[in-house]
């Protein structure tokens, strides 16, 4: 929540709800899909590939699952049913089951689901091009995948999926936030504090001397917490914001709003998208003084250290005030009276971006080797320790990071609430088989960054003015405003090696509309690479990413999801 003494950054908080019923919600985290299954096809098809399609008078008539050659092994009784009385999900939304359950498919299978008309009737949805098809998982998030094709004369969705399971096809309400999500967010606000001083002592003259400029750390938060939705438009929160290494138990209350496209707005101004399926969103303040970034994950079920196993990509920024050593000032006075307008030099020494590869071992361990770009300095870095996940899914690790997993493991988010320096991060889990064409169509991009040259000449300044000496004086210290954006975007991949987008840039407090254009490169093992120095990963089915910057001095985290 945001607070200018209230609250200060619930900009990021806003999820994507585990769906308890309700008008538009997704299968819960830890919620049970129980329901009667009637078989309503059943093919033989082997690594050969085949299709296998629903007809005649079935509800779900046109539902059908394209295997291309190589997705099994061998030959394979494949089946797709009817549930009914599923749990989690509105009486009105179809749910297809494509068997045999818990088979994974060595290349995707295009599955096309049916949806009802008036699915679409009852929540006034006038734009069938923003339904998703969404795995539901019985204790875990459900799965928002990457549409192919829509017919909506057939009122189908064709997506790509990894395994088999549960399929539905959903859409965007207030219901589909509903339940507990854990959030994390990044914030600047020079508000927090007041300005940074130096003292200037002149004994005589001539003199010449340099005087420290403190790092700004009192303008930097992270918070981490937790929110409820109630899936009709209120929420509540709870977190501990750690402001300048000082943490605030901090909480509040309000309304929130999904459109029929996804957008996600709050009642103290932040803006972001969720997932259809409810399992990730995102937030950042476009305007205002606030500039800010954050994201959440539905969180559930039971947890325990084997809830995180495996490989993950982990993207992390933080600014440091105990870094140093601090900038300096240079003054030359040859006699008085003095005056002049001494250039601040931005503090890159105290920010860094790192793109982490880490291992974790189920039962306690991790270890992680990546880049550190500190300041536009890159240099490879590792680590490791002890992890511990709790019931609840809250995660600690051994270096003062903590954070909470989401429900299936699939990501987990961090944050410091106490002490330097001051750090967000999120991790996607690895493994699958990637290419260009798993980034294909539009997603909502959020990203925080600091930019030293977005400074404007004279911009970040101090008058010095000496009228005698001796002379004992303090000066305000301003902070570099101009030099901290965040921005929304919406980004649309052509699946072949090249994007475009549009936004909204907040640069210190200063909006502007902004586009751009650009090539990437998804790599076999989801390695993500993106002009303009931007690198990271993508999940598996290709519903969320995530980015750092390995060089250059522009520092930045970012984070994409379906829109």
């Amino acid at each position: 929540m945001r607070i200018l003494a209230a609250c200060v950054a619930f900009s990021v908080l806003a999820g994507c709800g585990s769906g308890s019923g309700g008008d538009g919600s997704a299968a819960g985290a830890g919620a049970p899909l129980p329901g009667v299954s009637s078989i309503e096809a059943s093919q033989v098809i082997d690594q050969r590939g085949g299709t296998i399609t629903v007809t005649g008078s079935s509800q779900i008539a046109g539902t059908r699952a394209v295997f291309p050659a190589g997705a099994l092994s061998g030959a394979t009784t494949v089946t797709i049913g009817h549930i009914t009385g599923a749990a989690g999900v509105p009486g009105d939304v179809l749910v297809v089951e494509l068997g045999p359950a818990g088979m994974e498919f060595s290349q995707p299978v295009t599955v096309t689901v049916k949806y009802l008309p008036q699915y679409l009737a009852n929540r006034n949805i006038g734009d069938p091009t923003t339904l998703k098809v969404v795995a539901l998982t019985a204790g875990a998030a459900g799965d928002t995948l990457r549409t192919v094709s829509q017919n909506a004369s057939q009122g189908t969705v064709s997506a790509q999926a990894t395994r088999a399971g549960r399929f539905a096809v959903l859409g965007y309400s207030n219901a589909t936030l509903s339940g507990t999500y854990a959030f994390n967010f990044y914030v600047m606000d020079a508000r927090f504090g007041g300005p940074g001083t130096i003292e200037v002592d002149v004994p005589a003259t001539p003199f010449a001397g340099s005087f420290a400029v403190a790092f700004p750390g009192y303008a930097f938060a992270s918070e981490l917490g937790t929110i409820s939705f109630d899936g009709a438009g209120s929420y509540s929160w709870s977190a501990i914001r750690n402001n300048s290494g000082t943490p605030t138990a901090v909480g509040g209350s309000g309304t929130y709003n999904v459109d029929p496209d996804g957008r996600l707005t709050l009642d103290i101004a932040p803006v972001g998208n969720v997932l259809a399926g409810g399992d990730t969103f995102v937030f950042t303040t476009p305007t205002g003084d606030v500039v800010e970034l954050g994201l959440g994950v539905r969180i559930g079920g039971a947890y325990g250290n084997a809830s995180l196993s495996g490989s993950y990509r982990v993207a992390h920024y933080y600014s440091d005030a105990t870094a140093g050593p601090p900038d300096t000032i240079a003054l030359d006075i040859r006699s008085t009276p003095y005056s002049d307008s001494v250039d601040v030099p931005f503090p890159s020494y105290g920010f860094n971006a790192e793109l982490w590869s880490a291992s974790f071992d189920g039962a306690g361990n991790y270890s992680w080797t990546g880049t550190r770009n500190q300041g536009g300095v890159a240099s490879p870095a590792a680590g490791g320790g002890t992890y511990s996940v709790g019931a609840d899914g809250s995660l600690a690790l051994d270096n003062g990071l903590t954070g909470h997993l989401q429900s299936g493991g699939n990501s987990f988010l961090l944050a410091a609430v106490s002490g330097q320096p001051i750090q967000i991060g999120f991790g996607l889990k690895r493994g699958g088989a990637f290419s260009n064409a798993s980034l294909g169509g539009t997603y909502a991009v959020t990203l925080y960054y600091s930019n030293p040259a977005a400074t404007p000449a004279g911009g970040n300044s101090i008058d010095i003015d000496i009228p005698d000496e001796p002379f004992h004086g303090v000066f305000g210290v301003p902070f570099p405003l101009a030099a901290f954006s965040t921005e929304h975007r919406r980004m649309t991949f052509n699946g072949a090696g090249s994007f475009s987008w549009t936004g909204t840039r907040n640069r210190g407090g200063f909006s502007s509309i902004v586009a751009g254009n650009g090539t990437y490169s998804v790599a076999a093992d989801g390695t993500l690479t993106m002009s303009g120095g931007l690198a990271g990963n993508v999940l598996a089915g290709g519903s969320t990413f995530l980015l750092s910057s390995t060089s250059g001095q522009i520092l930045r985290i970012g984070v994409g999801i379906l829109w």
